[in-house]
């Protein structure tokens, strides 16, 4: 039983682009978070610190950088440089329950199941959370990205001292019903 939460965090890390990967047999992986659904409007406590500062205003060049800089690395297959953006511990979810990442060995493991590379079209706040909009591509050393590469992936960051704390898929946004895709009332 202790072995399930290694493969729970492939299959999500895996399930937000579609593609399959092995486990790999590493006993120093993540420890699921406790239950949170979706994200809420107010972005809870950093991992091992008190309470978060709600920022507002612009997203800061700053904070951009962090994030362009954590995706840039892990598209061109750097993953050594895109774990250096993650402060411990952190908190992430690719679209399955979130998991608490306590070691570098885990967030190691996180960046390197994700099949995509991607590259940054755009930041805003949402909330306590920044808002980052993503075109996806191949990159070297995952999974394929397959039908995933050109699609667009969302993703909520929270940022404390230039390092990342909590990264969670954002689910895309319903298209409007009179749109297609969109659904009829």
């Amino acid at each position: 039983m202790p072995r399930l939460a290694p493969v729970l965090l492939l299959a999500f890390a895996l399930a937000g682009c579609g593609s399959g990967g092995d486990d790999g047999g590493d006993a120093d992986r993540p420890a699921q978070a406790p239950p949170r659904a979706t994200p809420s409007a107010e972005p809870e406590a950093e991992p091992g610190s008190g309470s978060a500062p709600r920022r507002t205003g612009p997203v800061t060049s700053a904070e951009r950088a962090v994030i362009r800089g954590w995706s840039d690395a892990l598209r061109r297959g750097d993953v050594d440089r895109a774990v250096g953006f993650w402060a411990l511990p952190s908190i992430a979810s690719n679209g399955g329950q979130p998991i608490r990442l306590q070691t570098g060995r885990a967030v190691r493991f996180f960046n390197e199941a994700l099949p995509c590379g991607a590259r940054l079209e755009s930041v805003a706040r949402d909330g306590g959370y920044l808002l980052a909009v993503f075109r996806l591509t191949e990159r070297p050393g995952a999974g394929e990205c397959g039908t995933g590469v050109g699609e667009k992936a969302r993703t909520l960051f929270l940022l404390r001292d230039g390092k990342i704390v909590q990264w969670l898929r954002a689910s895309d946004p319903r298209p409007p019903a009179d749109t297609p895709g969109g659904t009829e009332s």
